[in-house]
């Protein structure tokens, strides 16, 4: 629907109102999205530990493992 549908007994009863709105700033200022970033809630770091353990992952395990603890000998 757009404004050529609407009847004209609507459009005279929609006129009689009035309608304030309000000014909303659409970007915020610097120091609220400074304060925004230091006062977000901070993540749960349980969630990055309880990853659900997929039989790839548990056999790709101790592969990279074996690589992390080789590295410093594959770097001399």
């Amino acid at each position: 629907m757009n404004k050529h549908d609407i009847p004209e007994e609507l459009k005279q009863k929609l006129d009689e109102f009035e309608v304030d709105v309000p000014d909303i700033p659409l970007k915020k200022s610097l120091s609220q999205r400074i304060a925004n970033w230091l006062y977000a809630p901070a993540k749960n770091p349980v969630d990055l530990i309880s990853t659900q353990w997929t039989p790839f992952r548990i056999a790709m395990f101790p592969i990279a493992l074996l690589f992390l603890c080789s590295l410093p000998l594959l770097l001399l």
